[in-house]
């Protein structure tokens, strides 16, 4: 969690700081009584300070903050945190969060994939994804910082899944590649990845290198889990081993097209930065 401010770092170095205001973006623009905020901080054991280390805190972010643009958010003359009965809202403008800016530009390259604007969906993905760097919430150590950041990182996931299928339906397996083979070395047991990694490494010819990540990544799950891969990924790797032409077609076997690649295989398978810029 960054806060900038007309690009300049904003130190926010205290961790109960950085935590009380972490948990105000992610209600942005919305009361957030103290209860709230004692039980996202410390959970069902608060200490007994725990109000007045909350007053503490919003006291001394109310220092540090920079305003937000006119017009951009609710917000008081007192700054963009504001107190209110029993509780605090923080105020940020439209593009002031960068979390909310990818869920924006997510929710457009959804609606352009399904009016078929696919270059224009890829665009919208590739800008919001480029807005992360690193692990969502690092360094906020609080109860209510491990579901968030778990919810994040699927989202993002979700993202790259959405984007991959459109790129194997345009054709673009081997510019997908590298950009799909970094992800799984840092992610080696996201199976939907895998699975398209394992599609785009066998429509770039390469098909001893994607037998070797899907078996790579069935003796992960065995050895880590106890699991064996999901139905998709099977499907896929026995298709994969037979050389199924079916394979080869750029407008088949994407999640967006079809939700299981048995409907494409001739025999059934035998046997899954968060960054605050205000007055951008």
């Amino acid at each position: 969690m960054e806060v900038f401010d007309q690009g300049t770092v904003v130190p926010i170095d205290r961790p109960r700081r950085r935590a009380v205001l972490t948990f105000l973006l992610l209600h942005a623009n919305h009361q957030v009584c103290i209860e709230q905020l004692v039980d996202a901080l410390w959970g069902e054991r608060p200490p007994r300070s725990a109000r007045g280390q909350v007053h503490t805190a919003v006291s001394a972010l109310r220092k540090l903050l920079p305003g937000t643009a006119a017009g951009d958010g609710p917000r008081d003359d007192a700054g963009p945190l504001a107190s209110l009965a029993g509780g605090y809202r923080l105020a940020v403008g439209r593009h002031d969060l960068d979390t909310v800016d990818f869920g924006r530009e997510v929710a457009e390259a959804r609606r352009l994939t399904a009016l078929g604007e696919h270059a224009e969906a890829v665009r919208h993905l590739r800008s919001g994804l480029g807005l992360w760097r690193g692990v969502p919430l690092t360094g906020i150590d609080a109860p209510f910082a491990e579901p968030i950041r778990a919810r994040l990182e699927e989202e993002r996931f979700a993202a790259y899944e959405l984007l991959a299928d459109i790129e194997l339906g345009a054709g673009r397996h081997h510019e997908l590649v590298p950009e799909l083979t970094a992800l799984v070395d840092r992610y080696p047991a996201r199976e939907h990845l895998v699975e398209r990694l394992v599609l785009a490494l066998y429509r770039s010819g390469r098909q001893t290198d994607a037998l070797a990540i899907a078996r790579r990544l069935r003796a992960l799950l065995a050895e880590e889990f106890g699991l064996d891969p999901g139905p998709a990924l099977t499907e896929l790797e026995n298709a994969v081993l037979r050389g199924d032409p079916a394979l080869l077609s750029p407008r088949r076997h994407t999640r967006a097209s079809l939700p299981r690649l048995r409907r494409l295989c001739s025999h059934p398978a035998r046997t899954r930065p968060y960054h605050w810029r205000p007055g951008r």
